[in-house]
């Protein structure tokens, strides 16, 4: 009875091509109708979609990887627009002064970026690759690599010293769960997940065929809670894939390039962490496309290619980005947080920085430790924006 009045009284406030959606509030116990939240598809797709589109004008100018290729998860935001991309040592980032150019340098070995395979399901035909994020998370030693190919050196009493190893270990990808989902295009038809691929900024890539939930299409029931919004329950803010984390088999072979441990993360495991507002994160993010506009969440055209890479860093390097978390969650499972990403770095990993983190539940041994995965940007209320990350849960 509910839906049908709701049906006779909004119909006709819509226009023709606007879907009305109805989302449930399944967390709260009061009655259904206090519990709904009503959104056209242009604000659901604004805020929780994953918008795909192919590769820009400016993309293919840049002479990188022409052809088409979708960014995941549309939208993205740029929330600090003082924020410049400059050496830092060795490595590239966004404020020097959040991070020391030991782990910058540190960090920079372990971004990859995920190209993701998908099918259109009505016509059997290929779509568009996609392309995301992924971090390796470390496991078990798996075993020490040959010799490095380089002389002893003599040590003091003139007999050769040990020659260095580097070693191994099993590995875990790990990314968002909306990279690997599938879902309806804006034609309506249904884009499957197909399989992805590692790739690495020395060009090393790796097959992963079997991420958890792989293909899944997401479910109302799903969404989780962002935020609380004051005492209006239909106001909360939720996020649609539920809690955006997945992760693959582990990897294993000691000889694959990507069980070198210089390209893995720790993940935290101290007891006692929690997330915290005001702990100061970073990610870094490998990307071989040019960044415009629309993929850092702002209207087309509006910022030049040229002011964005000085804001993002330039494509085909690892570039590191700062900030910090801004909001926990309900269930502390999930942050929002002020680092500006763009079209393209959902999956990455967020690491705590090991600058300026008094007072703020870290310690030394964290810095550099993973705490969650990025998933993508939201409009929370009038003039305020956020990008969110989801907790690195028991992996495997």
């Amino acid at each position: 009875h509910t839906f049908h009045t709701l049906y006779r009284v909004l119909l006709p406030t819509f226009r023709p091509c606007t879907s009305l959606v109805v989302v449930i509030n399944r967390y709260s116990g009061h009655g259904p109708v206090s519990n709904l939240r009503y959104m056209t598809s242009e604000e659901e797709d604004d805020d929780n979609g994953v918008l795909r589109r192919t590769r820009s004008h400016s993309d293919a100018s840049s002479g990188h990887r022409v052809g088409s290729r979708q960014r995941k998860c549309h939208p993205e935001k740029l929330i600090e627009m003082s924020r410049r991309v400059r050496e830092v040592g060795t490595a590239f980032v966004d404020d020097g002064a959040a991070i020391s150019p030991t782990l910058a340098a540190i960090v920079s070995s372990k971004a990859f970026f995920l190209d993701i395979a998908l099918k259109n399901r009505q016509t059997g035909e290929d779509s568009d690759p996609a392309v995301g994020q992924v971090g390796l998370i470390r496991d078990e030693r798996l075993t020490q690599s040959p010799p490095s190919q380089r002389q002893a050196v003599a040590g003091e009493d003139g007999r050769p010293a040990p020659i260095l190893r580097s070693s191994r270990f099993s590995v875990t990808p790990t990314t968002c769960l909306h990279n690997v989902a599938s879902g309806r295009d804006e034609s309506g038809d249904v884009i499957d997940y197909v399989n992805s691929r590692i790739v690495a900024p020395t060009g090393n890539s790796v097959s992963v065929n079997d991420f958890a939930r792989a293909g899944y299409e997401v479910d109302r029931a799903d969404a989780v809670v962002i935020r609380e919004s004051g005492e209006n329950e239909a106001d909360r803010i939720f996020w649609k894939y539920g809690h955006d984390v997945t992760s693959a088999g582990q990897i294993t072979n000691p000889r694959n390039h990507f069980t070198r441990k210089e390209l893995s993360f720790e993940k935290m495991e101290r007891q006692g962490y929690r997330f915290q507002v005001g702990q100061k994160i970073g990610m870094a993010v490998y990307r071989d496309f040019v960044v415009t506009a629309e993929d850092a969440g702002r209207p087309r055209n509006t910022l030049s290619n040229d002011y964005l890479r000085d804001i993002y860093g330039h494509e085909n390097r690892v570039n590191i980005y700062t900030g910090q978390i801004t909001h926990v969650s309900p269930d502390g499972k999930a942050f929002e947080h002020n680092i500006n990403t763009f079209a393209g770095c959902s999956g990455a990993v967020v690491f705590l920085l090991d600058q300026d983190q008094d007072e703020n539940g870290v310690i030394s041994a964290d810095h550099g430790k993973a705490i969650a995965i990025h998933a993508g940007g939201k409009n929370i209320a009038a003039g305020e924006i956020s990008n969110l990350a989801f907790k690195i849960l028991q992996l495997g």
